[in-house]
């Protein structure tokens, strides 16, 4: 026998031993069903909880992954499943708790048992509990080739109201593919990339691109295995749907609402301003699916002003009519007479666009604008979580773009179009009611004023517009700010945890670029010669950056004003080194932050 044999044998035998438990457990379903809580952060409230099945708690077997690995072994497997979710359901329609239930199931579960569906809806009935507080959570790095069959039993599934999540997106090899074809109502980033997110800028980058694709396709994204208040607030910040971990709640044998850490939310929504979709809304009340299509012809001609009406059933948008497009319809050669008898549904648009609610206005413009045929161009439906809120209208979304575009034009700088003093100060005040943690950084280019006299101000806009490219790349969106203060100094109101690294890979791009800016003579001496403020002629370096930095941490750091007045030593120290310079004031002192030339 060879070692690893050897090494596998022990383990081998105790599962041949506690295999022999596993049909008294089945049979007297002495299984343990625990809920957790998962959390909308915007209602501050458990929105539902996950449904998570243990093995009797004082067997080898309480652990859920002995626990199927010997019913897999057994072939047993897929009844032990069935059960899990049979125990879920009759427990938490027990416990009269409120909000959706996620049900972990498998695909192997719903491809081996092509009477699965039926069976999983004749006990929903027969517990009385509603399909639509049903979600049926798939784990992603277990999903199979056989789309097709699938994607089939989950559209039965959603004809009966319930809902469809992915399970630890990212944690398997199927990713986009999973996402794309089976187009769920919720996904789940796997807790790896959410696991001290706010001090790492890579799982910050896919949680936010996952956030904002999700967005644009309709689907709510949920972060798992939330454990710090920190995390939560960066989630908060990058607009997250739904939480769940343990900084919420562990798994429990009742179903808890209440909640602990608000304040994690309190601080973190309280800091957001961005106009959204919902903002467009125009509550227009929906018709029933059930209305005939006479009714709807009165309806338009002396019920209401409006041209489109959604059509609703318990709160989801089914389709859209409109006035125009109905009357052009019944207007041909027996159309009314062959209509009189139907309902809305058979001439309703059953593929309106609908839009998100939290959607950022810029995103659901792009989304209204990429939308086919002239129909679309007029009003598009806003939903908030699948459910029904309003009707948007283009001219409205453009005119506030419009309006956002004109007033950010008033708070920027005309030549870098950068937010200027004024965002500059709110955003940092913003954040300090916040209690944010964040490191403002003044930047400064050493020598402008004679380069200015040499080369004349046109090449130097050049520079300033050059920079402030380079300052917007090294900067992550929606969670590092960039402002222009005016001439050549920026700042930078950093809150990504690698700020350091990315300000001086700023500095290192524009001493790599700024060569393109001198004569071949100047690049070759290291030097120009130019007038100094007093007239005389000096030799002056190349240009760099001088940083000023300050954290946020620091005694007196209580308002915008307060970190002007304790930067102005700093970037006087900055000013005085030789070459690229960043100096960093914090809570014990000032210092050097030693120069990278390069990676």
């Amino acid at each position: 026998m060879t070692r690893l044999a050897e090494m596998k044998a022990p383990h081998a035998r105790r599962l041949d031993d506690v295999g022999k438990l596993l049909p008294k457990i089945i049979d007297e379903r002495n299984l343990v069903t625990l809920f957790q809580p998962v959390v909308d952060p915007n209602a501050r409230a458990v929105f539902g909880f996950e449904a998570l099945t243990r093995g009797p708690s004082d067997s080898w077997l309480h652990s859920p992954q002995r626990l199927f690995e010997v019913a897999r072994n057994a072939g047993r497997h897929l009844e032990l499943e069935f059960l899990c979710i049979e125990l879920a359901i009759e427990r938490f329609v027990r416990s009269q708790a409120a909000g959706q239930l996620f049900l972990n199931v498998s695909p192997d579960c719903m491809l081996s048992d092509e009477n699965f569906v039926e069976r999983l809806l004749n006990l929903l009935a027969a517990t009385a509990f509603a399909p639509r507080r049903c979600v049926i959570e798939l784990t992603e790095n277990q999903l199979l080739d056989d789309y097709a069959v699938l994607h089939s039993s989950l559209q039965r599934l959603r004809q009966a109201g319930c809902e469809i999540a992915i399970d630890d997106l990212g944690a398997g090899s199927s990713g986009y593919r999973v996402w794309a074809q089976l187009r769920p109502e919720y996904v789940k980033i796997d807790r790896y990339f959410i696991s001290n997110l706010d001090s790492d800028a890579t799982k910050l980058g896919f949680v936010r691109s996952m956030i904002d694709l999700g967005r644009t396709i309709g689907c709510r994204v949920i972060a798992e295995g939330v454990e710090t208040a920190e995390e939560c607030r960066e989630l908060v910040h990058l607009g997250i749907d739904r939480l769940q971990g343990y900084l919420f709640g562990r798994p429990e044998l009742q179903p808890n609402a209440a909640l602990t850490h608000l304040d994690s939310f309190a601080s973190a929504v309280s800091t957001q301003g961005a106009l959204c979709a919902e903002h467009l809304a125009i509550h227009v009340p929906p018709v029933s699916p059930n209305m005939s299509v006479p009714e709807l012809v009165e309806l338009f001609r002396t019920g209401t002003s409006r041209d489109t009406l959604a059509v609703v059933e318990e709160g989801r948008p089914l389709g859209v009519i409109r006035r125009h497009d109905m009357f052009a319809l019944l207007s041909k050669p027996l159309h009314m007479e062959i209509y009189s008898r139907k309902r809305v549904t058979a001439i309703m648009d059953t593929n309106p666009l609908v839009v998100d609610s939290k959607l950022r206005l810029e995103q659901a413009s792009q989304i209204v604008t990429r939308g086919s045929g002239s129909k679309w161009l007029d009003e598009f439906l806003i939903t908030v979580d699948g459910h029904y809120l309003g009707i948007g209208q283009t001219i409205d979304l453009l005119r506030k773009i419009t309006e956002q575009q004109i007033q950010a034009a008033k708070n920027s700088n005309p030549l870098t179009l950068l937010p200027a003093n004024g965002p500059i100060k709110d955003h940092i005040n913003r954040l300090i009611a916040a209690r944010e943690a964040f490191v403002v950084c003044y930047v400064d280019l050493d020598y402008f004023k004679p380069y200015n006299d040499v080369y004349g101000y046109a090449r130097g806009d050049q520079i300033i517009v050059r920079i402030a490219e380079i300052l917007r790349s090294v900067a992550v969106e929606r969670l590092d700010f960039v402002g222009h203060v005016g001439g050549d100094d920026f700042v930078l109101v950093m809150r990504s945890t690698d700020w350091c690294e990315r300000v001086q890979q700023a500095q290192r791009e524009f001493t790599a670029r700024i060569r393109d800016y001198y004569s071949v003579e100047h690049i070759a001496d290291g030097h120009m010669a130019a007038a100094d403020r007093d007239g005389e002629m000096h030799r002056f370096p190349l240009l760099s950056i001088s940083v000023a930095a300050l954290d946020s941490n620091t005694s007196g750091c209580v308002s915008a004003d307060a970190v002007a007045e304790l930067l102005v030593s700093v970037k006087k120290l900055a000013k005085r080194r030789v070459g690229n310079s960043l100096v960093l004031r914090t809570e014990i002192g000032v210092q050097d932050v030693p120069f990278r030339a390069g990676v």
